[in-house]
């Protein structure tokens, strides 16, 4: 029961995210710059409370030749939250969310398949599927989002994904989290003086603050704590929801649109990953 509580919480948060996100852009209470540099230092301020910093971590990073997925962790990272923020400024939640999820399994299951992983016809008639959910999701019409949005949303997919990869035999997973979040503050630090701080709302900043500190921050050290129990192939199942969980959201708390073809896309999307996942266990 316990386990069940903690990883339905961090799905919660996950989508959250999106929701937290496309709140603070869809009123203009804040630019994505300043809500993307906020969130990561208050995700980095919780995790610090989690994980103390230590003078070893600059060493970890600096000599990028021994610790080349410790500085694709802090690039995977980065790359994500910035693009994720810019995509939600002309997106729907959950269109974004979808978006971003299949990218992030496609990516995954692709590099697999490339680092030796076994093929079924299962795993790739499920990529296959999921490919043509997204291909419809994308297509012109009435509910497509625009396309440049929906590139810098696959951008950040790609992001997470690599922060995955980097992670994939971490032993420490909450304390390299951690460490990601910190290096990908002070990496930022020369943008504090680009963004546009004035035209930020309190309703702005207190949104980035809570998609940071909880969403984020929270969110991933529950994800870490519970991934051990759930194993690889159940946490990649339990992820699928998140997409249907924003998309719910952003129905019930910004009144989006729910047409035929977005459900019809996050059907593909979704059977598609399962089929790919359950494809790995053959």
């Amino acid at each position: 029961m316990k386990l069940f509580l903690l990883t339905s919480l961090a799905m919660f948060a996950f989508a959250a995210n999106s929701l937290l996100s496309r709140m603070a852009f869809v009123d203009q209470a804040i630019d994505p710059l300043s809500f993307t540099l906020i969130r990561i230092f208050a995700g980095a301020a919780l995790l610090a409370l989690l994980v103390k910093p230590r003078v070893s971590e600059i060493k970890q990073i600096v000599n990028i030749r021994n610790n080349k997925m410790s500085a694709l962790s802090v690039v995977g990272l980065s790359t994500y939250a910035y693009a994720f923020s810019w995509a939600y400024v002309g997106m729907d939640t959950g269109m974004g969310a979808l978006i971003l999820f299949a990218t992030i399994q496609l990516v995954l299951n692709i590099i697999a398949q490339f680092t030796g992983a076994k093929t079924t016809a299962l795993t790739l008639i499920g990529i296959l599927v999921a490919f043509m959910g997204l291909v419809i999701l994308l297509l012109p019409g009435q509910s497509a989002p625009d396309f440049d949005r929906a590139l810098i949303m696959m951008l950040a997919g790609l992001g997470w994904a690599g922060f995955v990869y980097a992670g994939r035999k971490s032993t420490e997973p909450l304390k390299e989290v951690a460490i990601a979040f910190r290096w990908s503050f002070i990496v930022s630090l020369p943008l504090f003086f680009m963004a546009d701080w004035q035209s930020s709302s309190i309703k702005g900043i207190l949104l980035a603050v809570v998609s940071g500190a909880l969403a984020s921050g929270l969110g991933y050290a529950l994800w870490y704590k519970v991934l051990p129990q759930l194993g690889l192939q159940n946490a990649a199942q339990v992820q699928l929801v998140v997409p249907v969980l924003a998309l719910v959201m952003g129905v019930l708390f910004l009144s989006e649109p729910l047409s035929t073809t977005l459900l019809l896309a996050c059907l593909l999307i979704l059977v598609g990953i399962t089929l790919a996942i359950r494809g790995k266990k053959v």
